[in-house]
């Protein structure tokens, strides 16, 4: 899977000409346009969408990631975003620019345009995936690392985030929407504060931390090419897991704007990237290390004890934790619900299916849900991939506004 988004990244930066380079154009854009016609407005398409990036996957993926492919991980989870920033474009353009208009606003993404392409059958089938990845990276893995980080029985915390969700998913979907637009910019900065104050207070180990990156990360004589490669391979796959670039689902909630302008609504939803894995990842993979993280660590014990520093360092993890917990299971649901009516109707009971899996999720042994997460990250990845590399002469990324 690493090799194949590490191709597909690669082409697109090279067919979109390094789009990479006006992504500050984008975030500009998520911030200052409103809603546009039925949809739900960039803004808000554009906060449901980070809330699904940065979540526990930038706290607990980051530790695993260290764990298994050790310090180098970081350096390519930060490639992988680099990279990953193009295909994101190309998801999010097509998505936006073949948008189907509907009695709930505007549906769009990859199940949309393999209809298009004249394949219901692998149109629905994507949906199902994209069904199931809500409920393992939306729901039960998301739940299993708030179980892990918080001092409560793991049944206590799975129940209570099934009760919150389905409280949510009562208001609607617009209502998700609004909620993740407040929550989401109040979280994400919260925690980027906490991490800077963590590397302030530890700034004299900060240019050795950075050493064990690069080293983790390039030098084969120093750690051996099997290090390097898990290093990559880790950093490529958890990364994946954190920024979904290339998996399609980014699409639903692009196109979800309702935004005409396909091409700054690409660039907003590129930008999700950069905040999750560029800056975000990057800076929690640093404390980790710099609290001595590495190959072999135990990913709950760096986790804990990343914010020890602080006053109040538990506390403050916990509650970073359960925004993030909360923001990704809102947003996931939103997308991958919308893929399943879109493909199945909206008799499918699968705001209970997904509250079950929040609660079954904290109580499951984690190896399990990542193995699971990763099996059904592969099954949505290569049917987008697909349609992206089929319709790649159809996006534009000519700045038109």
């Amino acid at each position: 899977m690493a090799l194949i988004l590490l191709f597909c990244h690669i082409f697109f930066t090279v067919r979109l000409k390094f789009i990479q380079r006006r992504v500050f154009s984008g975030i500009k854009y998520s911030f200052t346009s409103g809603k546009n016609g039925s949809g739900i407005g960039t803004y808000a398409a554009f906060a449901a969408a980070l809330g699904t990036t940065i979540g526990p996957g930038n706290i607990t993926g980051v530790a695993v990631a260290i764990s298994a492919g050790g310090a180098g991980a970081v350096f390519w989870m930060w490639v992988c975003g680099l990279l990953a920033m193009p295909t994101k474009y190309a998801e999010g353009y097509l998505a936006s620019k073949y948008a189907e208009k509907t009695a709930d606003g505007f549906v769009g993404g990859t199940m949309v345009l393999l209809k298009k392409l004249g394949m219901p059958c692998l149109s629905a089938l994507w949906a199902a995936f994209c069904g199931a990845g809500g409920l393992l990276m939306g729901a039960a893995v998301p739940a299993r690392s708030l179980s892990s980080a918080l001092p409560l029985p793991d049944w206590l915390v799975g129940l209570f985030l099934a009760a919150l969700v389905l409280l949510a998913v009562s208001c609607g979907f617009r209502g998700i929407a609004a909620v993740s637009s407040l929550l989401v910019p109040v979280m994400s900065c919260g925690f980027l504060l906490c991490c800077l104050a963590v590397t302030a207070l530890n700034v004299s180990r900060l240019p050795a931390a950075f050493f064990e990156i690069m080293r983790g990360a390039l030098s084969v004589k120093s750690v051996g090419a099997g290090a390097m490669g898990a290093a990559i391979k880790q950093g490529m796959t958890r990364g994946l897991y954190s920024n979904e670039s290339g998996l399609g689902s980014g699409g639903i909630l692009a196109a979800e704007s309702g935004d005409g302008n396909s091409v700054m609504c690409a660039l907003s939803a590129m930008s999700t990237v950069f905040w999750d894995t560029v800056v975000m990842c990057a800076v929690t993979g640093v404390v980790f290390v710099i609290n001595g993280a590495g190959r072999g660590s135990d990913p709950a014990l760096t986790v804990s004890s990343a914010f020890a520093a602080l006053p109040c360092g538990s506390l403050i993890l916990q509650a970073s934790m359960s925004l993030f917990v909360l923001a990704t299971a809102l947003g996931w649901y939103y997308l991958a619900a919308r893929a399943v009516s879109y493909s199945f109707g909206k008799r499918v009971p699968y705001g209970a299916a997904f509250a079950a899996s929040l609660f079954f999720g904290a109580v499951l042994p984690p190896h399990i849900l990542w193995y699971a997460a990763d099996a059904v990250n592969l099954m949505m990845l290569l049917p987008s991939m697909y349609v992206l590399f089929k319709m790649n002469n159809k996006i534009l990324y000519i700045m038109n506004k």
